[in-house]
């Protein structure tokens, strides 16, 4: 079941933090919902009670983590950007996003290597960490002639996959400015680009 969760909620937005806390010290199957009641000072009732497994839990804390990911990225776009600029704006908010929210990046990268991914790829396909945006948002780049004329699923794959090599590259001391990360947007931006 995927829980209707809001803001307002706090039992609920208490209970996907310390959960999202807890799997990065422990992982998923180190992290058991008594621990997760205890630490969110809920009753086991309450979890159940919104979550009638820890399946549905993890399933919805996904969903959480993507709303939450979309709405500080996509929310802060200004149609006034250039392509260049929104594409620049896109991949240095993800970085920022999760060097800013480190338990969130752990939890995906947790759930992509995980059963819970396969089991429920088509259910979670819909706003993994702004995919969707992300194929629309490049889709139009092509469409525009601002990028190659390539397949679009390749494209994500570089613009995703340098965003977490940054982010795994601060925080092993790799990259240490902002001057790097600005070097690697335009390093993609210059094997994207249609020329």
């Amino acid at each position: 079941m995927n829980v209707q969760y809001t803001k307002n909620n706090s039992k609920v937005i208490s209970i996907f933090e310390t959960t999202l806390r807890l799997i990065k010290d422990h992982g998923f199957h180190g992290t058991a919902m008594s621990k997760i009641a205890q630490e969110a000072d809920v009753a086991i009732g309450t979890i159940y009670h919104y979550f009638p497994s820890k399946d549905d839990l993890i399933v919805s804390l996904f969903q959480y983590c993507g709303d939450t990911l979309n709405e500080a990225i996509f929310g802060s776009l200004d149609d006034k950007l250039t392509y260049k600029d929104t594409f620049f704006h896109i991949w240095k908010g993800f970085v920022k996003f999760y060097r800013e929210h480190v338990e969130m990046f752990s939890f995906f990268e947790q759930f992509y290597s995980s059963p819970y991914y396969n089991v429920n790829s088509y259910e979670t396909n819909e706003s993994i960490s702004g995919q969707s945006n992300i194929l629309k948002f490049l889709t139009t780049g092509i469409n525009k002639g601002e990028l190659k004329d390539t397949n679009v699923e390749a494209l994500a794959c570089v613009f995703f996959g340098t965003a977490v090599s940054a982010i795994k590259g601060v925080k092993h001391n790799k990259l240490k400015s902002n001057e790097s990360i600005e070097d690697v947007v335009n390093i993609i931006w210059d094997g994207v680009k249609n020329k």
